[in-house]
């Protein structure tokens, strides 16, 4: 199946229309990070009433990036909705095709285990239901929770009856879609047809998180990333100069999951795409503080980056927000030589992290994909090599070496 890396395409596309003719970067004042020297924040979260496993979590990421614990969590996404719960074979997604084969070879499995709860399609509450039971099984095997949200454009679809239309995934893009009508702040203005629209969207997310909290899962909770882009509907192509619209959302769904909805198990992730890399990017992509909602509604900063030298670009400006930092998607070139014949090194994550990024927390290394009808991006660690002896080395966590209960 196609998966949300052909959302790269996309992103080159939507550079090559806005490059010259955006805002070159900025955003509002509020986007500002603190300084450098911002030590890492843990004594609270930002829901004032997380749950006591909530604050530990967060601790516990504060102490793994302040070096008062040792080692670096691995990751592995699996892909999209109940994804996840494919049986063995599905080679792409799911948990027993890219986890199962490590647990056999090394003993061990990555300590964090991730999914979109959109993206490819708008999964039904039975279908989040099914993705449920295998993250709340990967917990209670002493692992971490993360979730991405990559939700359809509330303007193409009104969700009253996803079973039998539930979109595709470029219903979350830019290019190629109406986008004269899309305007963030609608979505935050009581009685509008897509008001009604988005919170019909928020509740049937928020239903399914609640299943996790009532299982005690804690969850990072990863929402409408990489809005410091211009591919997705919520980036900065509706709003090239003011970054308050997406900053007034983010805070919205904050305040709607945790005080309206009673969401006290999340923890919130910040995730943007790394900052342009020169003035040529600039019109489609703005620095990774942009879109910044405040440090009193982000517990995580958790950026991309894709390369073969696993470079992180913004590492000390992601370490300035004061927050514990991590790699919410972190791998190789994408369609480069190594990620297309599956022959990346992956012990390279442990030497870059350990010697050149010691304050990230976590990394997630993304599913498999099909390119086309021949090619195939492998991006999954089991799919690379090397990836046994990654996970047996002491320095990398994995769900038998987390120790976020230490922090209860």
């Amino acid at each position: 199946m196609f998966t949300d890396k052909r959302r790269r395409l996309a992103a080159l596309i939507a550079l090559l229309l806005f490059a010259g003719c955006g805002s070159g970067g900025g955003g509002s004042g509020s986007s500002t990070p603190p300084p450098v020297s911002a030590p890492v924040t843990a004594a609270t979260t930002s829901d004032s009433a997380a749950t006591a496993d909530t604050h530990a979590v967060h601790k516990y990421l504060a102490a793994l990036s302040s070096d008062k614990e040792a080692g670096v969590i691995a990751g592995q996404n699996t892909g999209h909705g109940h994804d996840i719960a494919l049986p063995a074979g599905a080679l792409l997604v799911g948990y027993a095709s890219l986890l199962g084969p490590l647990q056999q070879q090394s003993g061990q499995t990555p300590g964090l285990v991730g999914l979109d709860y959109e993206h490819d399609h708008i999964f039904t509450p039975a279908q989040l239901s099914e993705a449920n039971r295998v993250l709340i099984a990967h917990w209670n095997s002493g692992g971490l929770v993360t979730l991405n949200w990559s939700p359809h454009s509330p303007w193409l679809n009104d969700e009253s009856d996803i079973a039998n239309h539930p979109g595709t995934w470029t219903d979350t893009r830019t290019q190629g879609k109406d986008m004269t009508g899309v305007d963030l702040r609608q979505l935050l203005q009581p009685g509008t047809a897509v008001n009604v629209v988005w919170r019909r969207k928020l509740d049937r997310i928020a239903a399914a998180l609640q299943e996790l909290q009532q299982a005690g899962v804690v969850v990072l909770w990863r929402p409408m990333q990489e809005m410091n882009g211009s591919w997705f509907w919520w980036g900065i192509s509706t709003s090239p100069t003011d970054a308050t619209p997406y900053i007034e959302l983010w805070r919205d769904m904050h305040r709607y999951f945790t005080v309206d909805k009673g969401l006290h198990n999340l923890l919130w992730v910040y995730s943007p795409n790394r900052g342009p890399a020169n003035a040529f990017e600039a019109g489609g992509i703005h620095p990774v503080g942009a879109t910044y909602p405040g440090s009193a509604y982000v517990d995580v900063v958790a950026g991309t980056a894709y390369g073969d030298s696993l470079d992180i670009a913004d590492y000390e400006t992601y370490r300035a927000f004061g927050k514990p930092v991590a790699m919410g998607e972190y791998g190789p070139t994408l369609g480069g030589a190594t990620s297309l014949g599956g022959s990346f090194d992956t012990l390279l994550y442990s030497q870059r992290l350990l010697q050149n990024y010691p304050a990230v927390a976590y990394w997630v290394s993304w599913h498999n994909w099909q390119i086309d009808d021949v090619q195939v991006e492998h991006q999954a660690l089991v799919s690379n090599l090397n990836a046994a002896t990654l996970l047996q080395m002491p320095s990398t966590l994995t769900s038998s070496r987390v120790r976020w209960k230490a922090y209860r």
